[in-house]
């Protein structure tokens, strides 16, 4: 199946609206009001890192995602009810919080995931942290992109029952509009109504907490362009964190703004062709849309009309994750067990990602849907570059195959025309700071390279950039490195950069240097640490590697301005 679409789907298309698709998951919180513990736990593996991403670990045999899948096939009662749908209260909730009996409530839904307990990638004890409570805050803020209604339907033990707290507090804003004071507790009350000791008591200050101001917006038009115009305010705003779905005459822009989303959601009066551009003043933030008119010369009795979505000024972690059907255009080898994907994006999309940052791929494995993320490459690191990457029209992706795995088996089969489900970008790498420091080097293991090939590029390629850069690539054998005469290339054009290649499992042909990650090695790769150092270390790889690295950073006195660790 291609993803050509049918005149009846552009038809279809044309009517709505051009909002991506959301995973399933119904973003109403229940128990919103309960207290809510620490997640990951402060002694957790998934805290070793200072980054936000998930962290996993070390399954025991026969306890992989296929292996859970062929589990809830099994016939098996997962549920330890016998199937039977309940309604749980709060209390009943409670009961079940050990590991050999727990249950979780997300959305209102219960599982009982004692038997998922030894399938969890992050580990049981994070699983336990949401053991006995509704856990839908700390799922969000960990595995807010995995779809727990597919990974625990054969789990699901029944309804939760909602229940209303009663609140007996005085409204604070109600009591500062009547000229009172908010009475905190009775021995508050009864200083305020008397003088102390000392003269009166001054009347405490009470300041409600400010949300964010919504960016303004405007917009003007010249005989052949259309140009938005978002005040963000914000001095990081970059081009790359604004993305567009357009179906016809329905534009939708989302910008991203420090940890909010504006939307500009508008059925445009008039047609516009596919060509956008977007300008960012780097001093006040002010981005520009610039829209190309199909028709020149035509002027436009007003912008159009306010859809849905339009002026709303949301948290990112509030909003569900999007996912829009790509293409793929083309699919080349790289090793032997690693690809690289281009995939087209759907027409009347821009959606640039931003350096260091990764997208999730989605797809159902028996009946099951299985997520996975990867860090958008580049598809070259020494010939010519494709514009259409920096247009934001396309996505390179580099991913290992494994042959026992629960997606990458799929990816193998995938071929030109056929249809992927890609998310938008995330991430938490800030690309200014390649700009302040002076030397940057890179611990990358296997794939864990991928994030480093556009921190390299930006790094080389920038004309305005003095920073030497070193790479120190971790693989088992020789044939494992990606790209290694691409990387030999530009170790050879630029007196910048450098590469050093260890295996951990070399053969006798191989002269280079063997093992593991050590601090020793580390130290030993690091420019020597003085005032004009400037460094920014950065890691990705197998999570046990990406933490000794995280590790060994702290040991040698590095601050966290001074690395950043990759995780998926």
């Amino acid at each position: 199946m291609g993803c050509t679409s049918s005149s009846k789907s552009q038809e279809k298309s044309k009517k709505g609206s051009p909002t991506p698709s959301s995973s399933s998951l119904d973003f109403k919180m229940a128990g919103k009001d309960f207290l809510q513990p620490s997640f990951p736990a402060l002694n957790s593996q998934q805290r070793l890192s200072d980054a936000k991403g998930r962290n996993k670990v070390e399954l025991k045999p026969g306890r992989s995602l296929m292996d859970w899948i062929r589990l809830g096939r099994s016939g098996a009662d997962l549920t330890g009810v016998g199937g039977k749908v309940l309604e749980v209260d709060v209390e009943e909730l409670a009961k079940h919080n050990q590991k050999n009996d727990a249950w979780i409530a997300l959305r209102g839904k219960v599982y009982n995931i004692t038997p998922y307990m030894e399938y969890h990638p992050g580990g049981e004890e994070e699983l336990m942290r949401g053991a006995g409570i509704e856990g839908t805050q700390l799922f969000d803020e960990v595995h807010k992109w995995v779809n727990y209604e597919s990974m625990l339907e054969k789990c699901f033990v029944g309804k939760l029952k909602s229940t209303t707290p009663v609140h007996r507090r005085v409204s604070l804003l109600k009591n500062l509009e009547q000229g009172g004071l908010p009475v905190v507790n009775k021995s508050l009350a009864k200083t305020n109504s008397a003088d102390s000791k000392n003269g009166p008591v001054p009347t405490p200050s009470f300041k409600v907490p400010e949300s964010p101001s919504v960016p303004k917006f405007d917009w003007f038009q010249t005989k052949t362009n259309v140009t938005l115009v978002v005040y963000t305010k914000w001095k990081l705003m970059k081009p790359e964190f604004v993305v567009i779905d357009r179906q016809g005459n329905n534009f939708l822009a989302t910008l991203y703004i420090e940890d909010f989303i504006y939307y500009l959601h508008i059925e445009l009066a008039e047609a516009i062709s596919l060509n956008y551009e977007v300008k960012v003043n780097k001093d006040t933030g002010k981005t520009d849309i610039i829209l190309t008119k199909e028709k020149p010369e035509q002027q436009w009795p007003s912008l159009g009309k306010h859809l849905e979505k339009h002026n709303r000024h949301v948290k990112v972690k509030d909003q569900a994750i999007e996912y829009r059907t790509c293409c793929v255009e083309s699919v080349s080898q790289v090793t032997h067990d690693s690809k690289l994907l281009c995939l087209a994006l759907p027409e009347g999309t821009r959606m640039c990602v931003p350096v260091g940052h990764h997208v999730h791929i989605r797809h159902k494995v028996s009946g099951m849907e299985v997520v996975r993320s990867y860090t958008a490459v580049l598809p070259t690191l020494t010939g010519e570059q494709d514009v259409r990457v920096k247009a934001g029209t396309v996505i390179y992706l580099m991913i290992k195959i494994y042959k026992n795995g629960a997606l990458t088996p799929w990816i193998d089969s995938l071929k030109k025309g056929d249809p992927v489900e890609v998310s938008t970008f995330t991430g938490d790498f800030n690309e200014d700071r390649l700009s302040v420091c002076q030397n940057l080097v890179m611990f990358a293991a296997g794939t864990g390279f991928t994030p480093m090939v556009r921190l390299i590029h930006r790094s080389l390629e920038d004309p305005k950039s003095s920073l030497n850069v070193r790479l120190v690539f971790f693989n088992k054998k020789f044939e494992d490195i990606l790209w290694y005469d691409q990387l030999q290339s530009l170790a050879e054009k630029h007196d910048r950069f450098s590469c050093d290649y260890i295996l951990s499992e070399a053969d006798s042909n191989w002269s280079g240097k063997t093992g593991r990650i050590t601090l020793d090695l580390m130290k030993a790769s690091l420019p020597q640490q003085t005032e004009k150092s400037n460094l920014l270390t950065c890691a990705c790889g197998p999570t046990p590697f990406t933490n000794l690295v995280t590790q060994f950073s702290k040991e040698l006195g590095y601050s966290e301005r001074e690395y950043h660790a990759f995780q998926g």
